[in-house]
């Protein structure tokens, strides 16, 4: 009986000692901050930022929405993109969740304006 009892505590000990291990993996890790400058769009809980050859994931949070907020004085629609100049730090993602390899948490904006017309890359189907 002695011998049951210490292998459950044993066990229960252990498994504690594994979630404290999950839980320090899951925090985000600050890579950098940086000015960035270039497309942003928002739209459907979902915010997307690309500076020429990197794609980030943006988190939402009141200094996203006071991005887009600015950015929809130069929306025509909805999925329409803006050239914005931000401060932002660059976090690396956490294993378990979807999404692009890095994401963004805007810290500063400096300015958004809107997309040049000529350089518009969609495709739009009907009208």
């Amino acid at each position: 009986m002695k011998k049951l009892f210490l292998i459950c505590t044993l066990c229960i000990a252990l498994a504690c000692k594994e979630d404290s291990k999950k839980t320090s993996n899951q925090e985000n890790t600050t890579i950098e901050t940086k000015r960035l400058v270039g497309e942003f769009v928002y739209y459907a809980d979902a915010a997307v930022f690309q500076v020429k050859n990197d794609i980030y994931g943006v988190i939402i949070d009141d200094q996203m929405q006071a991005l887009n907020n600015e950015a929809k004085a130069f929306k025509k629609e909805a999925t329409d993109m803006v050239i914005a100049d931000v401060e932002a730090q660059i976090l690396a993602k956490n294993k378990d969740e979807e999404g692009w390899p890095y994401k963004l948490k805007i810290e500063k904006i400096y300015s958004v304006k809107a997309l040049d017309p000529n350089k518009n890359d969609v495709i739009k189907l009907g009208k």
